[in-house]
């Protein structure tokens, strides 16, 4: 059988590997935290009064700051990003959103938004949204109204 020592020297020597790991993989995790980050594309207008039902949990924030008539949405990303990492969301009108967390202080995440065109940059800007937070950043033109970008995250 083992003796107390070699269970006790086998221990320690698992015990410094898994710290040594940690540190090794873990320690990135730590100073690069990761965000869900959700990017709902609306288009807004002032056509007929039309409130698309999957928008209704966003209408009434949406109708405080925007007055359009009509609000549908046309699509909803989702992805997960880490610090320095950049997630992507389709857009209309051969456009892309790029979003890129920057760095995390007091609870707020600090992102740049840009939007290419083609590959041509038309638009860029940076925010800062509180943890479970949500901005509604307006946007180009499109068909008969405007693109309104809903964006909520969570770190």
């Amino acid at each position: 059988m083992n003796s107390p020592k070699r269970i006790i020297w086998i221990l320690s020597v698992l015990l410094i590997t898994a710290l040594v790991f940690f540190d090794a993989s873990g320690s990135d995790a730590w100073a690069r935290p990761r965000m869900k980050v959700q990017v709902k594309t609306i288009l807004a207008s002032n056509g007929p009064k039309h409130v698309d039902p999957r928008l209704s949990a966003n209408i009434r924030g949406l109708r405080s700051v925007f007055r359009y008539s009509s609000y549908k949405l046309l699509g909803n990303n989702r992805m997960t990003l880490g610090l320095g990492q950049t997630g992507k969301a389709v857009l209309p009108g051969r456009r892309t959103l790029h979003i890129t967390p920057l760095d995390v202080k007091n609870n707020r995440a600090r992102m740049r938004l840009t939007i290419f065109q083609k590959k041509r940059q038309t638009f860029q800007t940076v925010i800062q949204l509180r943890n479970r937070g949500t901005i509604t950043v307006g946007g180009p033109k499109h068909q008969n109204g405007f693109l309104l970008f809903n964006i909520s995250n969570s770190f």
